[in-house]
């Protein structure tokens, strides 16, 4: 049954591919930092060891881009929050077939995931490029690193998507447990 919920979802979440935009970017925006700090880490690590604060900058600079990553996931949150608002016949009518509940709440769940997975991967690419671009031109005075390209994309995409699934856990499954009258009264 949740197989069924999944592929529902992943209808709905094509059909509804406008509104996921603006999560997708804020996200992509985010991970293009992540896999760009990654990538330059050890540059930025050596430029900071001359300075005296190796430690203390980097971490600030892996902060910030980790900060700008969870905004993006914050923006699929409300997205999420407000595709619910607007889907709230739709819960209804399935609370009111029969549906359990938890395949409405992986139904909804995957459109939180497609949007930070989408955004994600379009960042970490997008970042991967610039930084072979910015190598091969020579405009980067700091080496960059393909594993640390790798793993920044890697920690992008994954932070991306479990933090999009477990902040829209919740409002996804209060709305998948209100009972169908409600749903269906409330109109949306």
């Amino acid at each position: 049954m949740i197989a069924k919920g999944l592929a529902y979802g992943w209808l709905s979440a094509r059909r509804r591919l406008r509104d996921v935009v603006l999560p997708a970017v804020t996200t992509a925006t985010g991970a293009f930092l992540v896999v760009i700090v990654y990538g330059m880490s050890d540059g930025i690590r050596a430029q900071a060891a001359s300075l005296g604060h190796a430690d203390e900058l980097g971490r600030a600079v892996l902060m910030i881009s980790i900060t700008v990553l969870l905004v993006g996931v914050v923006e699929v949150a409300v997205a999420t929050t407000r595709t619910i608002g607007q889907r709230t016949r739709e819960l209804g009518v399935l609370g009111a077939n029969g549906i359990p509940r938890r395949p409405v709440v992986a139904a909804l769940l995957v459109e939180p995931a497609v949007a930070a997975a989408l955004g994600a991967c379009t960042g970490a690419v997008l970042a991967v490029a610039t930084a072979e671009i910015l190598g091969a031109t020579g405009v980067a005075t700091t080496p960059i690193s393909i594993g640390g390209l790798a793993l920044g994309a890697a920690i992008a995409i994954g932070v991306s998507v479990v933090a999009a699934v477990v902040t829209s856990i919740v409002p996804t499954w209060n709305a998948a447990s209100r009972p169908p009258i409600r749903s269906l009264t409330a109109g949306g």
